[in-house]
């Protein structure tokens, strides 16, 4: 194997971290990568493997973060369940770029989704970082939590920070929430537009044509330009009488050019 076809064989793998132990620049990175790279351990023997693996996750455990982060990058693109539990620590990392690493990991790795691992992604919807709260967005659409695993997320719904609402409202599009709707249309209210907004789109992805109504309030009332325009692109998928005329009143006299043609374009 060669650097032309995308891998390496673990002898230089294996060169790399020896070099990674002497030098704090360029070693540890060529390491790192290394491994990750198509068919770098895929083509290893199995005892290859498990020590590259063992390797990067020792590495975890390393002072520098930039060591931490590359290290589990890697075991997320490797993809090996066996890293799971190893990786679940750092979502909790003093620094924002390894938590935000960890949780992508997680997501590509597809862990079952117990209550444990569900309760730490929520925990991730809340951190400070905006680039953590969408990692774990994207890792909870990964992992498809069943419903009734759900509620540490619509909990924060009820936050006082209205980044941590959107990122619970963001994260409830991506898994079936069907049976969270009546939690959903209560939260509806909220002041922020953003939320609102994401709101809307979780009920009327998961919704179906019984939230006909309560989209169709929304797309004439709601202040926000955004919340309408929500409103109406999620309309455009039912075809009664009422949805239709409420449509075609927005297209028409919404004072927002967005409302306007999201309400007018068809599905």
């Amino acid at each position: 194997m060669s650097w032309e076809n995308g891998s390496i064989g673990l002898a230089n793998a294996w060169s790399l971290f020896r070099r990674a132990t002497a030098s704090h620049t360029i070693g540890w990175v060529a390491l790192a990568l290394s491994l990750s790279l198509p068919g770098c351990l895929q083509d290893s023997p199995p005892s290859s493997k498990a020590q590259a693996l063992s390797l990067l996750v020792n590495l975890l455990q390393d002072v520098r973060p930039e060591m931490r982060r590359t290290a589990v990058e890697s075991l997320g693109k490797i993809g090996d369940p066996q890293a799971t539990e190893s990786i679940l620590p750092l979502s909790r990392d003093p620094s924002a770029l390894v938590r935000e690493a960890a949780i992508t990991a997680l997501g590509r790795l597809k862990p079952t989704a117990t209550e444990a691992v569900v309760r730490l992604l929520a925990d991730a919807l809340k951190d400070p970082v905006e680039s953590v709260r969408q990692a774990a967005v994207v890792a909870i659409g990964e992992i498809e939590p069943r419903s009734q695993l759900l509620q540490p997320i619509v909990a924060l719904l009820q936050s006082s920070d209205p980044n941590i609402k959107k990122a619970a409202a963001q994260a409830l599009i991506q898994v079936d929430s069907s049976q969270l709707i009546p939690q959903l249309i209560a939260a509806g209210h909220d002041p922020d537009a953003a939320v609102r907004q994401g709101i809307v789109a979780a009920v009327g992805e998961w919704g179906g044509s019984s939230v006909a109504p309560w989209l169709r309030e929304y797309l004439a009332q709601d202040p926000s330009p955004r919340v309408r325009a929500e409103a109406a692109y999620r309309l455009r998928t039912f075809s009664d009488f009422e949805t239709k005329a409420a449509l075609e009143a927005a297209g028409a006299k919404d004072a927002n050019r967005e409302v306007r043609r999201w309400a007018t374009e068809g599905p």
